[in-house]
């Protein structure tokens, strides 16, 4: 197992892989895996400019996949960690009768499969004791008549791959768990609610009883939990990091 400088921490020394390693919530997190004492190795198809070192790989493509993690495995050994963060929006994914039957097969294969073929070979190098934990999102527990459906049915995927691979692992002692995100303080994000124009703006903000976006620090902060000993008995499930929405009917408007 790797060491590193910060070994004291809750993952001292346990080698955390983020596949999807380029954007604003991957680069949260892994600063706090490695703050908790965690050796970050990424995923990505591209370079991105982080302080860890990144595999090369399309994570949609079966075998590009798997060689990630057979070099990942050679270089650093057991994995004790998997976090799969693939799967942006796609911004021709909208209702099912308006939106192309190539763009669902797109976000599908953005979303869904990144988390599966991630988990098919991330698995089986893990350590006794590791965790997976996926991105989920809380669009994938209720319905939303604005909702970009692909990415919600995808994302209901992905939380019903985790649910289903965490009993199967259960007795082996590897833990999975699914973050079920609501909307976070990240550019992309936020250049999605910017082009809604303030008037729907205002008016999905209004089914968030908290009223503002995640920080990528509460993002971090929960992917961690779910990465470390202190979630120890906690597998097969959902850890909402919505801001109470699925909990709303109507709120206070002020």
């Amino acid at each position: 197992m790797g060491g590193n400088s910060g070994d004291r921490g809750r993952l001292g020394g346990r080698i955390c892989v983020i596949a999807g390693a380029g954007g604003a919530i991957a680069g949260a997190v892994a600063a706090r895996l490695t703050a908790e004492g965690g050796q970050v190795i990424g995923i990505d198809r591209q370079q991105p400019d982080v302080p860890f070192p990144v595999v090369t790989a399309d994570l949609r493509i079966e075998a590009e996949t798997r060689q990630a993690f057979e070099r990942i495995h050679a270089r650093f050994g057991g994995i004790d960690v998997l976090h799969v963060n693939a799967g942006p929006m796609d911004r021709e994914d909208h209702g099912l009768l308006e939106t192309a039957h190539e763009v669902w097969e797109r976000v599908f294969r953005a979303v869904l499969t990144p988390a599966v073929l991630s988990c098919r070979y991330g698995v089986p190098v893990m350590n006794p004791g590791g965790s997976v934990v996926l991105t989920g999102s809380f669009l994938a527990g209720m319905g939303a008549a604005t909702a970009q459906m692909a990415f919600s049915a995808a994302k209901a995927a992905v939380t019903q791959l985790g649910r289903d691979l965490g009993t199967h692992l259960a007795r082996s002692g590897i833990r999975v768990n699914t973050l079920a995100l609501g909307p976070v303080e990240a550019p992309q994000t936020r250049a999605m609610f910017d082009r809604m124009g303030e008037e729907e703006r205002r008016r999905r903000f209004a089914h968030i009883p908290m009223g503002r976006f995640a920080t990528l620090d509460e993002i971090a902060a929960a992917a961690a939990y779910l990465a470390g000993p202190d979630s120890g008995y906690l597998t097969a499930s959902e850890l909402p990091v919505h801001g109470g929405i699925r909990a709303a009917y109507t709120i206070p408007d002020h």
